[in-house]
């Protein structure tokens, strides 16, 4: 892949899905309260990130189907994460977003040093990817996973935003389902 493909998906093009309005049905003070909603980043450059960013999933994963056909990306395999994490296929996200973080890994391992003056955009893709495998692992009720995966992205790219409130979400989920589960007495 040229720099010139690399640079074309720095996570300013990024996309952001608010999540916590399916995690959490029914609570209108979590979906109003940004600060407090999971959120999964894609790439938009592509067909399938324009599909997840007007909403239209199915198309996104249909979409994914025919890239996939090619040589699958980091773009490609985050945005796969996405799109089955917000459709509740919970086995596929799985695989998608472990592919992600792996993807996302290589791609910093195998970075040249010519091109060393990219590297803080290959952080944050690679926190993207452990900031929505850590979305997935909340969505699966592994509280203690999404926090390791978090802990890692936080790690990996400090300043990134994206992780940060997902940060924040977790830790307001952690404290109303600590309360939450206090008996009356």
């Amino acid at each position: 892949m040229s720099s010139q493909s690399r640079n074309s998906r720095k996570t300013t093009q990024a996309l952001r899905l608010a999540f916590a309005a399916t995690l959490l049905a029914g609570s209108a003070a979590y979906a109003a309260d940004v600060q407090r909603n999971f959120e999964l980043t894609a790439f938009s450059n592509t067909a399938s990130g324009y599909s997840l960013l007007h909403g239209d999933y199915q198309l996104a994963l249909r979409q994914l189907d025919l890239e996939s056909h090619s040589l699958e990306t980091v773009t490609s395999i985050t945005n796969r994460c996405v799109a089955f994490t917000v459709t509740h296929k919970f086995q596929e996200a799985r695989v998608a977003c472990d592919a992600a973080v792996r993807a996302a890994r290589e791609e910093i391992s195998n970075l040249p040093i010519s091109m060393s003056w990219a590297r803080q955009d290959y952080r944050e893709y690679l926190a993207a990817a452990y900031s929505n495998r850590a979305v997935l692992n909340w969505a699966s009720n592994d509280a203690a996973a999404a926090q390791e995966d978090l802990k890692k992205a936080a790690a990996v790219a400090p300043k990134a935003e994206f992780v940060a409130r997902n940060l924040t979400a977790l830790q307001n989920h952690n404290t109303v389902a600590q309360v939450s589960v206090i008996p009356k007495s």
